[in-house]
């Protein structure tokens, strides 16, 4: 199914994205993804489950800080991570949530003669033909995150 655009409760914005789903165990999730504040969330992200409380052990300090409960849906909403490989990374980066940005950091190409410092785990003679430059990566402010999307070209403007 293709996702439909609904309000982002978080920021309001009009660019939040909904995509529903059915897991092999016929449970039916829905999947928010906002293009304008970054935050993420699904119907499985209910303040108290078990889902969440997995998750945050697993996670970093500040994308805990800055998990935002929507009042309405007891949903818990987080800053996401995008990582493609062909595009780069964005991800929060800050010390808390009153001192945070957007950090995007672009995808390059790693030449053949370097590739071999970069092998594929568990894949013989296999190498990543492109990394992450993080001397090339950009801050760009917590309301920022389209334009974040826009500098490594996700994003066509």
């Amino acid at each position: 199914m293709e996702p439909i655009k609904t309000i982002c409760p978080h920021c309001g914005s009009h660019e939040c994205f909904e995509e529903r789903e059915t897991l092999p165990d016929d449970t039916k999730v829905n999947s928010y993804m906002c293009m304008e504040c970054g935050y993420t969330s699904t119907t499985l992200n209910e303040e108290g489950s078990l889902v969440v409380e997995t998750y945050e052990q697993g996670t970093a300090e500040l994308i805990k800080d800055l998990r935002w409960v929507d009042p309405n849906t007891n949903l818990v909403w987080y800053p996401i991570v995008l990582n493609f490989p062909s595009f780069g990374i964005i991800f929060p980066d800050g010390t808390n949530k009153d001192n945070w940005a957007w950090r995007a950091a672009p995808a390059v190409d790693i030449s053949e003669e370097e590739q071999k410092k970069y092998p594929i785990p568990g894949q013989k003679d296999q190498y990543y033909t492109k990394r992450i430059d993080m001397n090339s990566s950009e801050l760009f402010e917590a309301d920022q995150f389209y334009d974040a999307c826009k500098f490594l070209g996700f994003i066509q403007p």
